[in-house]
């Protein structure tokens, strides 16, 4: 019986157990997770009675001096409830739903103070802590990056994509979208991903150009996807492009005489793995005639004299083609070389590219045999007006001597070889004119000897400098002639450092703008004469 009576009181105390374990379990809020609080300390006293945190408002109402205090809990002007705190207490108070908690760490007890107890106003620490909001919505970034901007045709394209869950719930149905643009898939495309809060999902996009092709492809990846608030959808893309099919080489020799052959060489190079339609056009230099024209591999062509030069051909993938011809010119100068143009199909896609040579060939006059005389043969006299930008290399410096001159004017501009000619943009100038031009008034203090002249292109600089000469007639008014420089901004002349040689005046000048030979006039004598009796 006593063994019966044992079982008995053991089955009652183990269900008793697991009876208050469910209780615990079942009425316990649900607070095991101390990341979803948002907790503030604050002490509380009859003089600052008042907290407040977030929309929740906290106010002590009474202290009773043996560690217990009276609060209350409003949210937006509407009372939630009252709660006694205990001094020290371990147990929460929650309150809005279990959204609100609260609990007393330290409640004056005037027990404690026995001597300055009635002296001491009343304390209550508490914690103070408010369930943090947690968004119910999927929030998703995405990354594209490509490994290469431009890709050879039998290269592998590789995107890397990363997709991250910034938001703060979990997103198990997320759809991955890929438009390629016409490229083939080798890898990657449609799927369903699971992202948990926090998580990133990284992985590699693989494609392959087709037998058609486009200049360039937008690759683009979206992501579907739906949570409380409906659907929703986020794309990036990213651009890449093909290399152009070709390499162009062009050269030309760099010196001959006067109706001398030049040649000009050509290559061309088809640098994809697949075949290319080429069309190749090429001009001489002005003033330059074709003399003849070959290619090196034996396909020749006979001499002719056209005014452009133009090949059709195929190139296979990596194969080059040379070509070749002789020009020549009686003109002596700095000539520029045009560079040569090709226009090409790759796979359907049109490409137009050029050369990036920049050659100069310099025609000399021929051997005169005539006695040496110490003379330069650098030198170039063009007229004003004409274009000199073939006498400029691409910076805009000056090739050789040259000499602009207007011979009605009797001036002429003269410009050393290296020095550079920028117009009012930095760009190269292209010519230069010498004008006769109004006179701007003058101060009384000097007067007008020859003409204005004018130097176009205004505000043209120049590194170090030109000369400018002008002629200097023997019936000049006034004295001390020098050149003056007309500044039109303030109406000033300035006078420049000159000098004069017989019936010429020169002056270093560095800009263009009016220049005039003005003169002092000339002072007035007054002779007082006495007659003296004999």
């Amino acid at each position: 019986m006593s063994r019966i009576m044992s079982r008995k009181c053991f089955f009652l105390a183990f269900t008793a157990f697991f009876l208050t374990l469910y209780l615990v379990m079942c009425l316990t809020p649900a607070s095991a997770n101390e990341d979803d609080w948002d907790s503030l300390i604050v002490t509380l006293s009859p003089e600052n009675s008042i907290v407040s945190k977030d929309v929740y408002i906290l106010e002590a109402l009474k202290f009773d001096g043996y560690g217990m205090v009276l609060v209350q809990v409003s949210k937006e002007d509407e009372r939630l409830g009252d709660a006694v705190l205990e001094n020290n207490s371990t147990a929460w108070c929650y309150l809005d739903s279990n959204n609100v908690r609260l609990k007393a760490c330290n409640v004056t007890d005037q027990k404690t103070l026995p001597m300055f107890g009635s002296l001491c106003s009343p304390e209550a620490e508490i914690v103070f802590e408010t369930k943090k909001i947690v968004e119910d919505d999927v929030v998703l970034e995405l990354d594209l990056e490509a490994n290469k901007d431009e890709y050879f045709l039998d290269e592998d394209i590789i995107i890397d994509m990363e997709l991250r869950n910034v938001g703060e719930v979990k997103s198990d149905r997320i759809r991955l979208d890929l438009d390629s643009d016409g490229l083939l898939v080798k890898e990657g495309g449609p799927e369903i991903i699971t992202l948990d809060k926090g998580s990133k999902k990284s992985c590699e996009l693989r494609l392959r150009f087709p037998e058609r092709l486009k200049e360039s492809y937008n690759i683009t990846v979206t992501l579907n996807w739906e949570d409380n608030s409906g659907k929703h959808s986020l794309y990036q893309d990213v651009e890449i492009e093909l290399i152009e099919p070709l390499k162009i080489y062009k050269s030309a020799g760099l010196e001959a005489f006067s109706g001398n052959p030049v040649c000009v060489t050509i290559s061309v190079k088809n640098i994809q793995k697949r075949k290319v339609n080429v069309s190749l056009l090429d001009l001489p230099p002005a003033t330059f005639t074709v003399t003849s024209i070959s290619r090196s591999d034996g396909d020749g062509m006979g001499p002719e004299s056209p005014d452009y030069l133009n090949w059709n051909f195929v190139l296979a993938p990596e194969e080059k083609k040379t070509f070749s011809y002789y020009i020549k010119s009686d003109q002596p100068g700095a000539h520029r070389v045009p560079q040569v143009h090709t226009y090409s199909n790759l796979c359907g896609q049109t490409y137009n590219e050029c050369s990036d040579s920049d050659n100069i060939i310099t025609i000399f006059e021929n051997i005169s045999y005539l006695p040496y005389r110490n003379e330069t043969h650098t030198e170039v006299t063009i007229s004003s007006g004409v274009d000199l930008s073939s006498y400029l290399d691409k910076n805009g410096y000056s090739l050789l001597d040259i000499r602009v001159e207007n011979k009605e004017l009797d001036a002429f501009i003269f410009i050393p070889k290296g020095t550079r000619l920028l117009d009012s943009h930095k760009e190269s100038i292209q010519a230069i004119t010498i004008t006769e031009v109004d006179q701007p008034s003058l101060p009384a203090s000097l007067l007008l000897a020859e003409k204005c002249y004018g130097l176009e292109p205004e505000g043209a600089e120049f590194d170090p400098f030109c000369r400018l000469d002008l002629s200097l007639s023997d019936s000049v008014k006034g004295n001390f002639p020098a050149i003056y420089r007309y500044c039109g901004s303030n109406s000033i002349w300035n006078l420049t450092d000159c000098i004069v040689n017989e019936n010429r005046i020169s002056a270093d000048i560095s800009d263009f703008s009016i220049y005039a030979v003005l003169a002092e006039p000339p002072q007035e004598i007054k002779l007082n004469v006495k007659i003296v009796p004999s």
